[in-house]
Protein backbone atom coordinates (compact mmCIF):
# COMPACT_ATOMS: atom_id res chain seq x y z
CA UNK A 1 0.00 0.00 0.00
CA UNK A 2 1.30 3.45 -0.93
CA UNK A 3 0.60 6.40 1.32
CA UNK A 4 0.46 9.81 -0.31
CA UNK A 5 -0.80 13.23 0.65
CA UNK A 6 -4.23 12.20 -0.65
CA UNK A 7 -4.47 9.10 1.51
CA UNK A 8 -3.61 5.49 0.96
CA UNK A 9 -4.04 3.86 -2.46
CA UNK A 10 -3.01 0.58 -3.95
CA UNK A 11 -0.22 0.72 -6.53
CA UNK A 12 -2.25 -1.43 -8.94
CA UNK A 13 -5.10 1.08 -9.02
CA UNK A 14 -2.71 3.88 -9.94
CA UNK A 15 -1.20 1.75 -12.71
CA UNK A 16 -4.62 0.87 -14.12
CA UNK A 17 -5.69 4.50 -14.02
CA UNK A 18 -2.52 5.49 -15.87
CA UNK A 19 -3.21 2.82 -18.50
CA UNK A 20 -6.80 3.97 -18.89
CA UNK A 21 -5.67 7.57 -19.38
CA UNK A 22 -3.23 6.38 -22.07
CA UNK A 23 -5.79 4.15 -23.80
CA UNK A 24 -8.45 6.88 -23.92
CA UNK A 25 -6.22 9.97 -23.99
CA UNK A 26 -4.01 9.11 -26.97
CA UNK A 27 -6.90 8.38 -29.39
CA UNK A 28 -8.69 11.53 -28.23
CA UNK A 29 -5.53 13.56 -28.84
CA UNK A 30 -5.16 12.07 -32.32
CA UNK A 31 -8.83 12.80 -33.03
CA UNK A 32 -8.44 16.39 -31.89
CA UNK A 33 -5.36 16.91 -34.05
CA UNK A 34 -7.14 15.36 -37.05
CA UNK A 35 -10.16 17.64 -36.59
CA UNK A 36 -7.90 20.69 -36.34
CA UNK A 37 -6.02 19.63 -39.49
CA UNK A 38 -9.27 19.11 -41.41
CA UNK A 39 -10.53 22.51 -40.27
CA UNK A 40 -7.33 24.05 -41.60
CA UNK A 41 -7.51 22.26 -44.98
CA UNK A 42 -11.28 22.72 -45.43
CA UNK A 43 -12.20 21.03 -48.75
CA UNK A 44 -8.62 20.67 -49.99
CA UNK A 45 -7.80 17.21 -48.68
CA UNK A 46 -4.64 15.45 -49.82
CA UNK A 47 -5.23 12.86 -52.56
CA UNK A 48 -4.72 9.85 -50.25
CA UNK A 49 -7.35 11.23 -47.84
CA UNK A 50 -9.75 11.87 -50.72
CA UNK A 51 -9.43 8.21 -51.75
CA UNK A 52 -10.15 7.09 -48.19
CA UNK A 53 -13.12 9.46 -47.94
CA UNK A 54 -14.78 7.75 -50.93
CA UNK A 55 -14.95 4.40 -49.12
CA UNK A 56 -17.73 3.47 -46.68
CA UNK A 57 -16.70 4.22 -43.14
CA UNK A 58 -19.08 1.93 -41.25
CA UNK A 59 -16.57 -0.93 -41.16
CA UNK A 60 -13.81 1.29 -39.79
CA UNK A 61 -16.14 2.87 -37.22
CA UNK A 62 -17.41 -0.53 -36.09
CA UNK A 63 -13.84 -1.79 -35.66
CA UNK A 64 -12.76 1.22 -33.62
CA UNK A 65 -15.93 0.98 -31.53
CA UNK A 66 -15.20 -2.68 -30.82
CA UNK A 67 -11.63 -1.90 -29.79
CA UNK A 68 -12.73 0.86 -27.42
CA UNK A 69 -15.63 -1.16 -26.02
CA UNK A 70 -13.58 -4.31 -25.45
CA UNK A 71 -10.78 -2.29 -23.86
CA UNK A 72 -13.26 -0.71 -21.47
CA UNK A 73 -14.76 -4.10 -20.58
CA UNK A 74 -11.27 -5.52 -19.98
CA UNK A 75 -10.38 -2.58 -17.74
CA UNK A 76 -13.63 -2.92 -15.77
CA UNK A 77 -13.15 -6.67 -15.30
CA UNK A 78 -9.60 -6.17 -14.01
CA UNK A 79 -10.73 -3.79 -11.27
Amino acid sequence: MVVSQYGSTRVGEVDMLRELVLVIGIPLLVLLLAVLALEQWRDQLPSWLQRLAERPSWLWNAGIGLIIGLSLIRWLLQR
